[in-house]
């Protein structure tokens, strides 16, 4: 067994030492037949150039001289030729003009950009012997090194219980061999120490060479980053080209400024200034007069009247449109929800109602100067939908004050733009249709006038107003209504009182003319006179007056004893019909916008009805239990309209959903009465007046506005064919709603 072992490891040996000597042999032939190729390509290279063999471009070229070259001798070849290169770039412009606002002119620009870029690439790699690059290998290697330490770890732990049961069999094997090896190799220990020092070394060699291919077999080196500069995506696109925007603006004024704050200075400075509010509170104590309600007053009061006060000066420099813009500010974080409900809220509760709406509440419009004065007439500017004008007077003959004309925006609820103060009550207002500025008024004295908003100076002043001499009304003018202008581009409108004059009143210059349209007179076939008692005659008195804006001659007026007349401006000697509509004082008479036929009356006697002039009676009638104080037409819809009554309700029809009441009926207020009403032009808004001087603004539901709801919006035509359906549906079965209560007791 012994003799056996020995020759195996002999073996072994020998085997160890023909492959370490095979495998110089190997290098030493792979070195030979490279300096043998080098010696062939470089025998073969200059053999193909000195035989005129090998590729074109390692041949010599003639040059192809063309037939149009110029001769030239030697001494214009030899002459030598300067050239000087600038940074100027000869391509850059050097006209280019730009507009000085300081001198207000235009002017040639000194300075031009004399850089071009003609190759501009970003790059993302780093040289590899720089530092960054050396820190960055040695820790990907340390990140590979630390991976495979515990990928070792992990297997050495798996094998752990496997490898004991197999290690007690080895340590007596090897203890064996070891005993024999002493026992039998004394002559030859010299030789084993050396060959088994040799194996050693061979070994690490080659571990150290399998780290080295383990580390060249893993992953491939990334690219060296710079981690300035890194994008890990990349993608091929145009570059875009780069724009310059100038702006020349002028140069601040700068002043330099020196002092040194000390102490005593800052103390001066408090007693000076505590000095100046006293004297101020002691001259108010001694006047006794309060201080005027002006900016700069405002802001002067606690300083006294020094003018050379910062804050007098300041103050001084406000002027009356920065106000306004100040104020408008401060209304709209004021009124941030009622703004943002006006333009954003829809009643979600509609969907689940189909014939039903409801009314929002907005912005309402008050002021003190015009409380407990009656709201008699409210008028949107068609030019601003945001502008509403509103007249201030009394209904009541017995309680006759000063009245007042009011413009309020709804981007200002909290004060009115314009304020007019008139000295008389104002019944009625108009606004041109063209010219907004102009507004028409009838006053309670009888007087009409023409006011222009537009005016900076005596805007109070009217532009023109009737006297006695010029004929005014004698009675109060309920209802004044803009034209167009004359052949001789005159302003003209007309009016209505209750003297039973219909006038037409024109602008020629600095004063009114007048023309009588037609005169009312009373009926006289409603009651006979008894036996021996002569009729009395005298003139109507008239309440309300409108113009058919598809008949511009045609016009109806409504009486105190609940009669309407429709006239013709062609025809002043007589009505062309007369409805006997009401029983008690008509309030209002108004025709459909979108029907030439159509108009409706509502009364005192509590009723509101919709005619066709074409039938003596009403197509629908309505009783709405109290005094209906104004009708309106919506201007979206021929269908929708509304009306308010004196118990502070607000009623909105849509004969299109239901022909015989109300969708919305909503209660505004409690105490007091309303008087007016009017949709807006533009929004789905409307605004109702009261008898205190307040006038409030409502959103309509989507219910409500369903014609401005509908994706597929209709036409005039198409509306108009579908209000004619409903018109003759009714004229069949006629529609009269019997009234809940009598107005005897009212």
């Amino acid at each position: 067994m012994v003799d056996k072992k020995k020759g195996a490891v002999k073996k072994q040996h020998q085997l160890s030492t023909a492959s370490n000597a095979s495998i110089h042999s190997r290098s030493q032939l792979i070195a030979k037949s490279g300096s043998r190729l080098q010696s062939q390509s470089r025998h073969r290279l200059s053999k193909q150039i000195s035989g005129n063999e090998g590729d074109e471009w390692l041949q010599a070229k003639d040059p192809v001289k063309p037939p149009n070259q110029l001769d030239l001798p030697d001494e214009a070849l030899n002459e030598e030729i300067t050239r000087i290169l600038r940074a100027d770039n000869p391509n850059a412009p050097h006209n280019i003009v730009r507009f000085s606002y300081k001198d207000g002119a235009y002017k040639q620009m000194a300075s031009v950009d004399q850089c071009a870029y003609h190759y501009v690439l970003n790059g993302t790699l780093i040289h590899k012997e720089s530092d960054e690059a050396k820190r960055q290998v040695a820790r990907s290697r340390f990140k590979s090194k630390s991976s495979k330490a515990d990928v070792s770890q992990g297997d050495e732990g798996n094998t752990a219980e496997a490898g004991t049961s197999t290690a007690d069999a080895q340590t007596g094997d090897n203890e064996a061999e070891k005993k024999e090896g002493d026992g039998d190799g004394e002559g030859d220990g010299d030789d084993g120490d050396g060959d088994e020092n040799q194996e050693e070394e061979e070994e690490e060699e080659e571990e150290d060479e399998e780290d080295e291919d383990d580390a060249g077999d893993g992953e491939p080196d990334k690219p060296l980053r710079n981690q300035f500069n890194f994008s890990e995506r990349a993608a091929q696109c145009f570059a875009p080209a780069h724009r310059d925007r100038d702006t020349m603006t002028e140069a601040p004024q700068r002043e330099t400024f020196t002092a040194n704050a000390t102490q005593w200075v800052i103390f001066d400075a408090y007693v000076a200034d505590q000095e100046k509010q006293q004297a101020a509170k002691t001259k108010r104590r001694s006047s006794g007069t309060k201080p005027e309600h002006k900016v700069s007053h405002a802001l002067t009061r606690e300083l006294g009247d020094d003018g050379g006060s910062d804050w007098m000066n300041a103050a001084k420099l406000i002027a009356l449109s920065t106000a306004k813009k100040m104020e408008r500010l401060v209304n709209q974080n004021t009124f941030h929800d009622v703004a943002m409900d006006f333009k954003y809220w829809n009643d979600p509760s509609d969907q689940f109602k189909e014939k039903q709406g409801s009314l929002l509440p907005l912005w309402r419009f008050t002021n003190e100067k015009t409380k407990r004065k009656h709201v008699t007439c409210v008028r949107w500017c068609p030019e601003y939908p945001d502008l509403v004008l509103v007249g201030y007077g009394s209904y009541d003959y017995t309680k006759q004050t000063d009245g007042a004309i009011c413009a309020y925006s709804l981007k200002n609820p909290s004060y009115p733009e314009y304020i007019i103060p008139v000295n008389s009550g104002v019944m009625c207002i108009d606004v041109h249709p063209k010219q907004s500025s102009l507004v028409a008024a009838g006053m309670y004295d009888g007087s009409v006038a023409v006011y222009d908003l537009s005016r900076k100076a005596n805007r109070d002043e009217p532009l023109v107003r009737s006297t006695a001499k010029t004929g005014k009304h004698t009675d109060p003018v309920w209802s004044v209504e803009w034209h167009e202008d004359d052949v001789d581009q005159n302003r003209n409108f007309s009016s209505v009182s209750s003297d039973g004059r219909v006038s037409t009143w024109t602008m020629v210059q600095t004063e009114l003319q007048h023309t009588d349209i037609i005169r009312l007179s009373y009926d006289t076939t409603k009651k006979q006179p008894a036996q021996g008692a002569e009729p009395l005659f005298g003139l109507g008195a008239g309440t309300c007056l409108d113009f058919n804006q598809h008949r511009e001659n045609v016009f109806l007026i409504g009486t105190e004893e609940g009669d309407v007349h429709q006239c013709s401006r062609a025809y002043t000697s007589k009505f062309l019909k007369t409805f006997k509509a009401h029983t008690m004082a008509v309030y209002t008479v108004t025709w459909n916008p979108f029907h030439p036929r159509i108009f409706a009356s509502c009364s005192a006697d509590w009723t509101l009805k919709i005619w066709d002039d074409a039938d003596d009676s009403p197509v629908f009638t309505f009783d709405l239990g109290n005094a209906v104080g104004c009708v309106a037409w919506s201007p979206f819809s021929p269908t929708v309209f509304a009306a308010v009554t004196t118990d502070g309700k607000i009623h909105v029809f849509d004969l299109q959903q239901n022909k015989y009441e109300p969708i919305c009926q909503q209660q505004v207020t409690k105490k007091a009465k309303l008087t007016q009403v009017a949709f807006n032009k533009k929004d789905p808004i409307i605004i109702v007046g009261d008898d205190r001087g307040a006038s409030s603004t409502f959103k309509l539901s989507p219910n409500l506005r369903k014609a401005l709801m509908d994706k597929k919006k209709k036409t005039a035509e198409e509306l108009l064919e579908a209000f004619d359906r409903i018109l003759e549906s009714v004229k069949e079965t006629p529609h009269t709603q019997a009234p809940a209560k009598t107005p005897a007791a009212k």
